[in-house]
C-alpha cells in the first residue's frame, strides 16, 4: 500500500516518517529548505515513543506528480493553503485511492469531496501536538499520537478496515470510526476553544484558566460549538463539552494553541476554519456563537495584516 504525505509538516511528517520507519512505501511533499534537508539527511523525528528516529533514504518532493498515484494520501497541509492544494494532489489520486484528511475543522472534507467524489474522500482527525522544529526535523511534543478516520457518510467500510490494518502492522495508533462526523465536531469544540481563546490572550492555558473572567469564556466557546453541531444533527455525545472543559486542567498550563503560535510568528491563521467556520455554522443552524463571533471578528484582522491585505498607515 502505497502511502502519500500531503504535506511533510508536524502531523504528515511524524505519521508519515512512522510509515517509512516500519517499511512502507511512503511519497512526501514537501518544499524549500524542509525538502532540501529532507534529501539531503533525511527525515528526523524526535519523539518520545517510540524512540527518535531518523528515516534515511525517502522519497520526498515538491512535485505530486513525481509522487504518482497513491493509495492512500494524508491531507494536512494549512486550511489557508486548500485554494492551490486541492487540485495540487489531482496526480496522486488514481481510480482507487482514498483522501484521509487531517486538518482541523469541520468542513474541509467537503472541499475535497467536491474536487474528487465524496467515494474518494475519508474525515479524519490526528490526536498530536508536532511541530517542524528546524527543516528536515518533526518534534513530538505530547498528545496520544493518534489517527481517528471514517467514511463522510457514516457506516462500515472494508477499504477502511484494510487501510486499518496496514497502519495497525506499522505500530501507528489509529482506529476507524462509524460516525467520523461526531469525532470531527468534538475535536472542534476543544480547538475552537483552546486556539481562539489562547491566540486572542496571547497567553497560555493555565493563565486563561486561572482567571474567571477567561476561564468562563473558554467554557462558552466550548458550548457554543456543542450546541452548533447539536443543532446540525450531529451525535455529539450528550455532556461533550463538560467533559471536554474539565479536561483542560489536565493540560500543560504552559501549552498554546497552533493558532496563538502562527500569530505570534506572524502568520496566516486558521481562523475562517475555526472560530469563522463555528460562527457560520451557527448562524446557519440558527444558534447564537456571541463568543466565536467575537474571536473571528478580532483574529481575522490578525489575519489580513499577516497576509498584506490591510497594511499600516503611516
Amino acid at each position: 500500500m502505497r502511502f502519500g504525505m500531503m504535506a511533510a509538516g508536524g502531523v504528515g511528517g511524524y505519521f508519515g516518517g512512522m510509515i517509512h520507519r516500519a517499511g512502507g512505501d511512503v511519497r512526501f511533499i514537501a518544499r524549500g529548505e524542509h525538502l532540501k534537508a529532507i534529501r539531503e539527511r533525511g527525515l528526523r523525528v524526535d519523539c518520545a515513543a517510540p524512540e527518535p528516529f531518523t528515516t534515511e533514504g525517502v522519497f520526498a518532493t515538491d512535485d505530486p506528480a513525481e509522487a504518482g498515484p497513491c493509495d492512500v494520501i494524508f491531507y494536512a497541509v494549512k486550511t489557508i493553503a486548500n485554494d492551490a492544494a486541492i487540485p495540487a494532489i489531482a496526480p496522486m489520486v488514481g481510480p482507487e485511492t482514498v483522501i484521509i484528511n487531517l486538518q482541523n475543522g469541520v468542513d474541509n472534507e467537503e472541499k475535497l469531496a467536491a474536487a474528487y467524489g465524496e467515494n474518494y474522500v475519508m474525515g479524519g482527525t490526528a490526536y498530536i501536538l508536532t511541530s517542524v522544529e528546524r527543516p528536515g526535523v518533526i518534534k513530538q511534543i505530547g498528545g496520544p499520537r493518534r489517527i481517528v478516520f471514517g467514511r463522510l457518510a457514516g457506516g462500515p467500510s472494508p477499504h477502511g478496515e484494510e487501510i486499518l490494518a496496514e497502519l495497525k502492522r506499522m505500530e501507528i495508533n489509529a482506529e476507524y470510526t462509524e460516525d467520523i462526523q461526531a469525532e470531527l465536531w468534538t475535536k472542534f469544540l476543544f480547538i475552537c476553544a483552546v486556539n481562539g481563546m489562547t491566540a486572542l490572550t496571547r497567553s497560555p492555558i493555565g493563565e486563561i484558566m486561572a482567571y474567571g473572567g477567561t476561564r468562563g469564556m473558554m467554557r462558552g466557546i466550548m458550548r457554543e460549538v456543542y450546541e452548533t453541531g447539536r443543532a446540525r444533527g450531529v451525535k455529539i455525545p450528550d455532556g461533550t463539552d463538560e467533559k471536554l472543559y474539565a479536561f483542560l486542567d489536565e493540560q500543560n498550563p504552559a501549552s498554546k494553541g497552533s493558532m496563538c503560535h502562527d500569530l505570534e510568528a506572524g502568520r496566516r491563521l486558521d481562523i475562517e476554519t475555526l472560530n469563522g467556520a463555528a460562527s457560520r455554522l451557527g448562524k446557519e443552524a440558527g444558534i447564537d456563537t456571541p463568543l466565536n463571533d467575537y474571536i473571528y471578528r478580532i483574529l481575522k484582522l490578525a489575519d489580513m495584516q499577516a497576509a498584506g491585505e490591510i497594511e499600516p498607515k503611516t
